[in-house]
């Protein structure tokens, strides 16, 4: 076991390239400045927060626009942030892990696939323990929310492995045997049947954290402290 170990051969060249492959949407969205609440602080921590909630909020220092928005037009605002955060979390969950997995078996042997989903798995850790670490700096005052932060940031790391993996090896055999045909027909019944569930109960729960994120209370406080 221990000459396996010192032997083993890391793939470094296909492992970067599917990691970069894995962070381009998260790199196209920082290029248009559109961080959403919560993952992006797994991909971005310590960076500014989505200025929609800055504003939702009156935290907006630089535009000062917060707190010029009429009750109806906050609400608004309140309902576009919670959406674009499940829409933006069930991409980064979901759908970019599910491609990737897709794209991994036309290239990646197995043993060069595990090896892309353990580095990427240490490197969301990593970058998750510092958001948590400094949640409190951003948006969160309360133990209890910045625990509901963690609880969704470990479905985060389940949902996107288990994604990963199972796309893989979904389309494995179809990719071997060159079953085009297959693949296609049974595309649908691999994502209503393996991938719905898990998506529903990811979106629920950000769309939970965002609900309390984007407080009624909070703003009510900062727009009366700005006047």
């Amino acid at each position: 076991m221990l000459e396996e170990i010192w032997q083993y051969k890391l793939q470094i060249v296909p492992v970067l390239l599917f990691m970069l492959l894995f962070e381009l949407p998260a790199f196209l969205r920082k290029l248009k400045k559109t961080f959403y609440v919560p993952i992006y602080f797994s991909i971005y921590p310590l960076r500014q927060i989505n200025q929609d909630l800055s504003t939702y909020l009156g935290e907006d220092d630089f535009y000062d626009e917060g707190w010029r928005l009429d009750p109806a037009q906050a609400e608004t605002l309140r309902r576009k942030i919670i959406f674009t955060s499940v829409v933006s979390a069930t991409i980064d969950a979901l759908l970019v892990p599910l491609v990737v997995g897709l794209v991994a078996a036309f290239l990646l042997e197995k043993a060069a696939f595990f090896q892309f989903v353990t580095v990427l798995a240490v490197y969301k850790v990593i970058s998750i323990s510092f958001s948590l670490r400094n949640s409190h700096l951003h948006i969160l005052d309360s133990k209890w929310k910045n625990a509901l932060l963690a609880i969704i940031y470990i479905a985060y790391i389940g949902v996107v492995i288990e994604m990963l993996r199972t796309s893989y090896f979904w389309a494995s055999p179809f990719v071997s045997a060159s079953d085009w045909a297959g693949l296609l027909s049974s595309f649908s019944a691999f994502v209503f049947g393996k991938t719905l569930a898990q998506g529903l109960v990811f979106a629920f729960l950000v769309a939970i954290f965002s609900n309390f994120i984007a407080d009624r209370k909070l703003r009510e406080q900062n727009v009366s402290n700005d006047e």
